[in-house]
């Protein structure tokens, strides 16, 4: 079935930036076309009238929790962090997550539509992450990246999840990158008998770490501290790995290091006091240096720390920090999705793209601004109005 949304403005995360008073034809999952208003003519399709609103790609939060450390429930609940040891590689966000938490509905709710669930950052490696759509009731339905990347995590989160609490390594940051490098040895090692025993037993763990030496997925580095960075960095041109890092509070201060080496950062998340240390230099003008300098900025909840929901806000505090709304836009839209290796598919309203749509009654990263309806693959997902499920309820499908 085709469908016609007329006469909204466009802000596309492509270029033209913004289309006054545009048209977008989408039929099933997929956007046919876009362009000025009267330029696509009706045909079949299901007129829909958008005059006086906005319509932007579906938001995309590349760093969240949602489904494995579910709202309103006790720890019992939550599978964020394998931590029976410091090294696993082997683990699977999308074997944890529970379609039921209510934070997908939130998420629908706020236009976010693609979330990339990562495993937390107890571990120096805490497992692969997975792309996921915000609707559904199966994961592997949902799924729309896995495995999408590599967690791994350096500094404080490590040392104290770990050395601090139960004696054993690391307790250092020198044990941090030890135990990075003796994983990827490992798996070296294991990929040189395999070639020469095909009977070897198979290693999930070394399976896992192989993806990220072959550069079939990234490694996702939690960093904070400028040290910390460097010295994920450091480990990426050691192994020849793909590098991108989880909140980079202090990416500005190693900034030429970064764009020397084609890094992307995964900046944020906000909306919170600084923890400890490592988070004092976080500053909403970092995503503008970064942007201006080149490197592919996103901006994410990591929910729950900061809820699903207000990453939309948060890209509009880059804006107040001195971003170009349309800039600011790709860094929850067209940038995310280039770092989940989904950009080919999702991000931008362009012909033969995924219909995921918000539909606003202002410009998309205006505080006052509210989401009337959310489509997913050509599909009403939320409408203006619907009331919040009560945690445990059902998923939809």
């Amino acid at each position: 079935m085709k469908r016609l949304l007329r006469g909204a403005t466009l802000h596309t995360a492509d270029d033209p930036a913004v289309i006054a008073k545009g048209d977008l034809l989408i039929e099933g999952e997929h956007i046919l076309a876009l362009g000025q208003g009267g330029s696509i003519p009706a045909g079949d399709a299901e007129v829909i009238d958008l005059a006086g609103r906005h319509l932007c790609p579906g938001f995309i939060d590349a760093h969240v929790h949602v489904g494995v450390f579910p709202e309103g429930f006790p720890h019992e609940a939550k599978d964020l962090n394998e931590m029976t040891r410091p090294v696993t590689p082997e683990m699977r966000a999308i074997d944890a997550v529970w379609p039921g938490d209510v934070a997908f509905f939130k998420a629908r709710a706020a236009g976010v539509t693609t979330v990339c669930v990562l495993p937390g950052s107890a571990n120096v490696i805490g497992g692969t992450g997975v792309v996921l759509r915000t609707v559904g009731i199966d994961v592997e339905e949902m799924a729309r990246r896995d495995p999408a990347c590599l967690k791994v995590a350096f500094g404080y989160n490590v040392k104290h999840s770990h050395g601090l609490k139960s004696g054993r390594s690391p307790l250092t940051r020198m044990g941090i990158a030890a135990l990075f490098r003796e994983a990827f040895d490992a798996a070296l090692l294991y990929e040189q008998k395999r070639a020469v025993d095909e009977h070897a037993p198979r290693h999930a763990g070394h399976e896992a770490l192989l993806l990220a030496l072959r550069r079939e997925i990234p490694v996702r580095a939690h960093c904070s501290r400028s040290d910390d960075i460097l010295t994920a960095l450091r480990l990426a041109r050691e192994y020849g790995l793909r590098l991108v890092l989880e909140h980079g509070y202090e990416a500005t201060f190693v900034l030429e290091k970064l764009r020397a080496n084609d890094v992307a950062v995964v900046f944020g998340p906000a909306f919170r006091n600084c923890g400890n240390t490592e988070e004092l230099h976080f500053d909403f003008a970092a995503t503008k240096q970064l942007d201006d300098a080149g490197l592919c900025v996103a901006h994410m909840t990591d929910h729950p720390i900061v809820p699903v929901g207000y990453l939309p806000l948060q890209a509009g505090l880059a804006v107040r920090a001195g971003m170009s709304p349309a800039r600011a836009l790709r860094t929850i839209t067209a940038n995310p999705a280039r770092i989940l290796g989904v950009e080919d598919r999702l991000g931008r309203l362009a012909p033969g793209f995924e219909a995921d749509l918000v539909v606003l009654d202002g410009p998309p990263l205006e505080i006052q601004s509210r989401v009337l309806s959310t489509w997913i693959g050509g599909r009403a997902v939320y409408a203006d109005g619907e009331p919040t499920p009560v945690p445990g309820s059902a998923p939809t499908a």
